[in-house]
Formats: structure tokens, C-alpha cells, sequence
């Protein structure tokens, strides 16, 4: 997320998603959704996703495996 070029990230993947959510305890949802709309259109938020880790409860990434 502390890129110079953030950008220039999209000249390298021809497809990108975020997923992110607006209650993690670590990272503010202003700063995930910056990022995001820096890289993608391509966006989804997950529902009491937390830090989409073990401890917030997040063991299963069924969206992501449904993306692929």
C-alpha cells in the first residue's frame, strides 16, 4: 500500500480485485478504498470481514475462491 507509483500497478495485471472490508480494526476503510480505487474498478467489500483474518473470525475466502 506505500507505493511511489501505485498506478503503475495496473500496467502489469490485466485483472485486479480488492476486497476489503469496513470494519477492520487495523486499517481504516477510507485508507482500503483509496488504495483500491487507485488499482481497480474492481471491488468488493465484505460484511464483519474484520482484517479478513483467523482472529476477526475471516477463515474461509469464499468469495475470492468464487472469483476464481
Amino acid at each position: 500500500m506505500y507505493l511511489d507509483n501505485l498506478e503503475e500497478i495496473k500496467k502489469y495485471c490485466d485483472d485486479i480485485i480488492c476486497y476489503y472490508t469496513k470494519n477492520d480494526p487495523y486499517v481504516k476503510y477510507e485508507a482500503e478504498k483509496e488504495f483500491a480505487d487507485t488499482i481497480t474498478n474492481k471491488q468488493e467489500i465484505i460484511s464483519n470481514g474484520g482484517h479478513l483474518n483467523q482472529e476477526s473470525g475471516y477463515t474461509e475466502f469464499k468469495e475470492l475462491i468464487e472469483y476464481i
